[in-house]
């Protein structure tokens, strides 16, 4: 982050912000697998383009950094397969990595385990390795017999206690007297200080040893052979090393960005390019990290409502100079992509900092005994070249401009100054104890306000926009416990309408202060307050939670009663249609008025039970309630406080297609939970789900009520209108109705196989015999036939005929098209 360079414009901005503005992954993806890892692919290609040979450890390096690749490619594939992901821009800063596998399976079996070139995977070297292994044991027998024999026992010079042999320049060589020395026993390679001892190669080892060296030479030419062929490879792969090792590095800054961002709670603001900067509850970042205790926030508004700069007043020590270097940090952290530490969008406001080109700052005592350079000289140089940079797109930032003069010359300069910079269309920010600065920003809608806080002779380093502040020299003073006399003249020096002033700013500050504390405790009441309501809304769901699932399960009971009864039904309806008549009907009606009486029963009892419950009268009241006031269903992340969801639980979908259907809990992340719906597992983010159950209107049908078109149903409506029926015919004393709207073999004409006169004849004569026995209801058994010519046109025939009230299909139990029904008048 220390050498991060700015980026150059507004869409690499957005674009880096992109890939910053993602928290899920770290909980639940992890980080790319690049932490930890240092490399330096540049340094070791300038070695090579020196036209010099890579060796261990570079191309061990390299080696290193290949497998960092694949791991990534491996942390990539797991982005692209997870599912209803909303993060997609990072994996594609992956997507520039490139893995030859030739080359990576090359250098990765390239070495052994102690980091040397592999003798099993370049097979020259493996075998001259073992030659001389070879050599040097041959040598060390052949030395050990030497050493055993007199001849050469009597000659060794040991009395200094040291080794029987020992190495000069590679060759081994033993140490013997002068005195005994010849020619004839070997090679002298070194003498001894004293000159008492000479250090001999023994004759009898010579040729061995020269073999050595010799096979020792070759193996430095064999793996400076393979040095070579391996710099070959890593040079013809350089491209895409070198596009993979710039997509590492930026997946490493950007991870950087995030993990900054994420220290400090911060949060990516809006951009766009009114060069507006739009904040609340900005904290300063280096008084974050280093952990500054009652750190105060404050709140920036700069661009907007058409004006160009901020002049900042206040008391020194008060904190304007950490205002404005706040300012400065948060343009350069937004335009990094990096999260600022600022309050999140409310529907109130949304942060903003706009893409500002360049940064410009005169910050501090540029005093310089080296270039000779006073204070005011310093800054008039930075003043000359921020003129010189100043454009439409700048942000410049200026602490105490005109300051160290003459104050009259100081102010005059100062106000140019800030003239000439906002003419050039900048974004301008200063601090001043200048009064007349105070008074041109006042007055001028070019310029927004702001004081620091000073309450009961202390700072409280809250910024007050829209305020202008007084310095308070003298309450800065004795605050740093100045001597009282010299506080005491200088009060007296001050002319009558100072003093009045300021004591006037005084009692205006700590009359605010009490003010703002009101407003702050109101604030907070009303914030008690609505979290008591979101409280009180989710026990008002918990208690409709367990309202539904008792109506639920009193239905159920309801539900199975009445089909109890409807398969009574049934069984009456059966005797009917085998066996109409009058003595029949009259058992069947009385079998009616029993089940009649029970599923009244079990009707007012779910009633009661609904009423206890709910406070309500009847089913029918309930569901009217239900329908009129219907309940909405609140998200997980609509509660106050998120609850703990488990694998196995169920949740309803509060939102989309599938409002109201419950899913089954198969993982839960930090922000969404995977679940069961139709089969199929998905994710739902927790804004989409709720822990309430759906009520019955919110789903296609309730599964506990009467079934429209279902059999038992109809057989219910049926017996009722009998009853109906059988209950008029009592009141009149009448004999019994006999217009049966159930098909049964005495009400029915088989037409099936006539041509349509035959059918017709038949069709008459029933009706007749129908007419004359008081039956009002007729069936013809027709079929469907060949394009349905026979119903059709029996069909069209009856409709006009004047001794029927009306024809039509027969209902689906009684056999459906392939009949139909005809009423009699």
């Amino acid at each position: 982050v220390e050498e991060m360079i700015l980026l150059g414009s507004q869409d690499a901005r957005i674009r880096e912000a992109a890939y910053v503005d993602r928290r899920g992954y770290k909980q639940s993806l992890g980080y790319p697998p690049i932490l930890g890892s240092t490399f330096d692919l540049g340094s070791i290609l300038q070695i090579a383009d020196e036209g010099k040979v890579l060796e261990g450890p570079d191309i061990l390096e390299i080696a290193v950094m290949i497998d960092v690749f694949e791991e990534v490619l491996l942390w990539k594939g797991g982005l692209d397969a997870a599912e209803d992901v909303e993060f997609v821009e990072l994996p594609k800063l992956a997507g520039f990595i490139t893995v030859n596998s030739t080359l990576h399976d090359l250098l990765h079996n390239a070495f052994d385990e102690e980091g040397k070139l592999s003798g099993k995977t370049f097979p020259g070297i493996g075998r001259l390795r073992t030659k001389i292994k070879d050599l040097k044991n041959e040598i060390l027998a052949m030395l050990n017999e030497l050493l055993a024999t007199s001849s050469l026992k009597s000659k060794l010079a040991l009395e200094s206690g040291g080794a029987l042999y020992s190495e000069v320049n590679g060759r081994i060589v033993v140490p013997i007297d002068q005195k005994g020395y010849s020619s004839s026993l070997g090679i002298v390679h070194d003498t001894s200080r004293s000159g008492k001892t000479v250090f001999v190669e023994p004759t009898e080892i010579i040729g061995p040893t020269n073999d050595l060296k010799q096979t020792e030479s070759e193996l430095r030419e064999e793996e400076a052979r393979v040095w070579r062929s391996l710099t070959e490879q890593v040079l013809h792969n350089r491209q895409d090393l070198e596009a993979s090792a710039m997509a590492i590095g930026q997946l490493d800054l950007t991870y950087a960005r995030m993990q900054l961002g994420y220290s400090w709670s911060g949060v990516i603001p809006e951009s766009g390019s009114d060069r507006i900067i739009s904040l609340r509850n900005a904290r300063h970042p280096v008084l974050i990290l280093r952990d500054v205790d009652n750190l105060v926030g404050s709140d920036i508004d700069i661009g907007a409502d058409d004006n160009q700069g901020l002049v900042l007043s206040g008391p020194n020590s008060g904190g304007k100079t950490i205002v404005l270097k706040l300012v400065g940090l948060m343009a350069l952290l937004a335009r990094n992509g990096i999260p600022i530490p600022a309050d999140r969008s409310t529907p109130e406001h949304v942060p903003r900092v706009d893409f500002f080109d360049p940064i410009l700052a005169d910050i501090g005592d540029l005093q310089s005994s080296i270039e000779d350079l006073s204070t005011f000289s310093g800054h008039m140089l930075v003043c000359r070249e921020v003129l010189a940079n100043s454009r439409e797109s700048a942000l410049i930032l200026m602490d105490e401009v005109g300051s160290g003069t003459d104050p009259n010359q100081g102010v005059a300069i100062a106000q140019a100054l800030l003239e000439a910079m906002v003419e050039t269309g900048a974004r301008v920010v200063i601090t001043t104890h200048f009064l007349q600065l105070k008074q041109l920003a006042a007055g001028d809608p070019r310029f927004n306000v702001g004081a620091m806080q000073f309450i009961g002779g202390r700072p409280t380093y809250k910024l007050e926009l829209g305020a202008v502040g007084e310095s308070f020299a003298l309450s800065v003073a004795e605050r740093l416990n100045l001597p009282s006399t010299v506080l005491e003249r200088a009060n007296e020096l001050l002319n009558e309408e100072t003093r009045q002033l300021g004591e006037l700013l005084r009692d205006m500050e700590d009359q605010k202060a009490v003010i703002d504390e009101q407003v702050e405790e109101l604030a907070r009441q009303k914030k008690e307050m609505k979290k008591m309501e979101l409280n009180m809304r989710a026990e008002q769901l918990k208690i409709e939670q367990k309202q539904l699932s008792a109506r639920r399960d009193e239905a159920k009971k309801f539900a199975e009663k009445l089909e109890e009864k409807e398969r009574a039904l049934e069984d009456v309806l059966d005797k009917l249609k085998k066996n109409p008549t009058k003595r029949v009907l009259a058992k069947s009606w009385q079998d009616i008025q029993i089940v009649k009486h029970d599923a009244i029963q079990e009707a007012e009892k779910i009633a009661r039970s609904v009423a206890a419950v709910q406070g309500q009268q009847t089913i029918q009241k309930v569901l009217e309630e239900q329908k009129r006031k219907r309940p909405k269903l609140v998200s997980i992340a609509e509660l106050p406080e998120r609850p703990k969801i488990e694998v196995g639980d169920y949740l309803t979908i509060c939102k989309g297609p599938a409002l109201g259907k419950e899913i089954v809990v198969t993982k839960v992340n930090r922000a969404q939970v995977r679940g069961m719906l139709n089969g199929k597992e998905k994710f739902f983010r927790l804004d989409t789900v709720s822990l309430d159950k759906a009520s019955p209107e919110m789903l296609a049908e309730t599964k506990t009520g009467l079934r429209k078109g279902n059999a038992r149903s109809r057989a219910l409506e049926h017996a009722l209108e009998i009853d109906r029926k059988m209950s008029k015919q009592q009141k009149k004393e009448a004999p019994i109705e006999t217009m049966d709207p159930f098909r049964t073999s005495d009400n029915t004409v088989n037409v099936l196989g006539c041509n349509f006169s035959e059918a017709q004849e038949k069709v008459r004569r029933k009706m007749d015999q129908a007419g004359g026995s008081g039956r009002k209801v007729v069936y013809v058994l027709h079929g469907h036939g060949e394009a349905g010519i026979l119903k059709m046109k029996i069909r069209d025939w009856l409709r006009t005929h004047g001794g029927i009230r009306r024809a039509f299909p027969a209902d689906q139990s009684d056999g459906g098209d392939a009949l139909t029904r005809i009423e009699l008048k």
